[in-house]
């Protein structure tokens, strides 16, 4: 028991560093993080909900990153985030499919999202870029919104969607897995709607890869 309390410390204490060094760099362009660690303290996760002026009027976004790590195999992690039908389980969405495979490492994905009041039922056409690198086992999913690579399908589509998953083998034998995401939703939501998605919505993401990644 005292081994096992030993290692749980010391995995603490690395994502604990890791997460502060990046928070660091992103502190000297945005303000105001919000920094959460999850009950069990296995999770970190930072965030933020602000807005900014446009010519259409302010426009809302939230961004966040979550970081933990897993006794998982790093392939096993690959090919769940390679395949864009298991997102939808991953993110919480109603459907999630590949429109185009562009390259071996570029595809054109979509997804579709049913929420609940007061949302309103919005997608997302996205470039999906992965880079993997099986020998270093380290590899990043890179999805970036391209609202007018496909055609509209009668519901809002977001035009601000980025999100990453990057992924990488420790020393120690775990696979770190580090998510950030910046979104605008499409409709004007309150503060404290977009603020109560933290950090509960990010820490379920990272769970669900990591049941996935045992169960698939």
């Amino acid at each position: 028991m005292q081994y096992k309390n030993m290692n749980q410390c010391r995995t603490l204490i690395v994502i604990t560093v890791t997460f502060l060094l990046t928070l660091s760099v992103f502190s000297q362009t945005k303000t105001d993080w919000k920094v959460q660690t999850s009950k069990d303290g296995n999770f970190l996760v930072k965030s933020k909900v602000y807005s900014v002026k446009s010519e259409l009027g302010k426009k809302k976004f939230l961004e966040y990153e979550a970081m933990t790590q897993f006794e998982v195999d790093f392939e096993r992690c690959v090919h769940i985030l390679k395949n864009v039908g298991n997102h939808k389980l991953i993110i919480n969405e109603k459907n999630s499919r590949l429109l185009d495979s562009i390259s071996e490492n570029k595809s054109l994905i979509y997804y579709f999202f049913e929420p609940t009041w007061p949302f309103k039922n919005s997608d997302c056409v996205a470039f999906m870029i992965s880079s993997i690198n099986y020998e270093n086992e380290k590899a990043t999913f890179q999805i970036e919104a391209s609202p007018s690579s496909y055609k509209s399908l009668g519901v809002n589509r977001l035009t601000d969607y980025s999100m990453t998953f990057t992924i990488k083998k420790l020393i120690s034998g775990k696979v770190e897995i580090n998510t950030t995401a910046k979104i605008s939703p499409t409709v004007n939501v309150p503060n404290f709607m977009l603020k109560a998605f933290f950090p509960k919505g990010p820490i379920d993401i990272l769970k669900r890869i990591n049941q996935l990644s045992k169960n698939d």
